[in-house]
């Protein structure tokens, strides 16, 4: 079934596991507070050191805890502000606030910077959701988006929030230079 060091890293607080799976048919159990927690250190250790693995790398959350959370739009709209509020939060912690509050430009495309292949509905959203959250003081609450995350499916949802990590990433980037801290 599961296997005794993985319930047990699961089972403790202090360590980083947020899923077990296993057993038949397949079942993922997962702990939805351990994931935001990991995309946190995440987007910490990515502030630190830009060079750092993406918030969606497997040693952070793995697909399968990506699956569950993605399942329900709820959840969904939940790991979707925690990410923008966590992001905006650090960078404003470090960085001059006209320059954190700027906007990504209507010109800004993912796309063209990092050749990343997604739709236009997913990278216009993760713009817009970043920017309305730049533009204000006021975490978003999952409410301001569960009936805009609702339209996309779980491969679109996946593709926000790859988009709004590099989106992160590019201001990081811009901040960093514009404030001589590269």
């Amino acid at each position: 079934m599961y296997g005794e060091a993985a319930v047990r890293e699961f089972l403790d607080p202090w360590h980083p596991r947020a899923s077990v799976e296993g057993g038949r048919p397949e079942r993922v159990f997962v702990d939805p507070e351990r994931v935001l927690d990991n995309i946190t250190l995440a987007l910490h250790r990515f502030d630190v050191d830009i060079d750092s693995p993406p918030a969606f790398d497997p040693d952070t959350v793995t697909v399968n805890e990506l699956s569950v959370m993605l399942e329900d739009p709820d959840r969904a709209a939940v790991l979707v502000s925690h990410l923008v509020n966590v992001a905006v939060q650090l960078m404003a912690a470090r960085y001059p606030e006209a320059l954190v509050r700027f906007p990504l430009p209507d010109t800004y495309d993912l796309r063209d910077v990092d050749g990343l292949a997604i739709g236009d509905r997913e990278h216009d959203l993760a713009r817009t959701i970043l920017n309305q959250r730049l533009a204000t003081d006021a975490d978003l609450g999952p409410d301001d988006l569960v009936e805009r995350l609702r339209p996309l499916g779980p491969g679109g949802q996946v593709h926000l929030l790859v988009a709004l990590c590099r989106m992160y990433r590019h201001k990081l980037l811009a901040l960093k230079h514009h404030t001589g801290t590269c």
